[in-house]
């Protein structure tokens, strides 16, 4: 009988760390994303694709960083963006956030919605589909992800 008393401690323990393990993994935007916590300088940490061939493992591709350019990307916190890879120039374009968890970027007369993964005060990762697959020949399905850091 002490044997079983002495485990519901132990019992309990593991229940309680479980849970939190399980809540703590869940991932991507539970509330509506607000224009100020975008808002600022972010400098673009990595830009990747996962490209997949008819399976269910993606090739992964990272676009390399070109030594003395910037990259970085701006939100003025109303619908004013700038952005700049792998250049020394950068763009413009407007930005607007759709329901609560994406972003859509109209630049260089292009409108594209993106998923919005992760946004804290340190982090901002986004992702999308792509529909043009012309630059992965055989491809299947092609998503591509941005991060961004300060």
């Amino acid at each position: 009988f002490s044997v079983k008393r002495n485990l519901l401690p132990l019992t309990i323990l593991l229940v309680i760390i479980v849970s939190a393990s399980i809540y703590s993994c869940k991932k991507g935007i539970k509330d509506p994303v607000t224009l100020d916590q975008a808002a600022g300088n972010w400098n673009i940490h990595a830009i990747r694709y996962n490209i997949y061939y008819g399976t269910p493992d993606p090739v992964d591709s990272t676009i390399p960083r070109i030594p003395n350019t910037k990259r970085f990307v701006t939100f003025d916190g109303v619908s004013q963006i700038q952005y700049c890879f792998n250049s020394v120039t950068s763009f413009s374009g407007d930005y607007n956030f759709i329901g609560k968890d994406s972003i859509q970027i109209s630049m260089n007369g292009e409108t594209l919605r993106w998923k919005i993964m992760l946004l804290t005060s340190t982090n901002f990762n986004i992702e999308r589909t792509l529909t043009d697959k012309s630059a992965f020949p055989g491809a299947t399905n092609v998503v591509m992800y941005q991060g961004f850091v300060r």
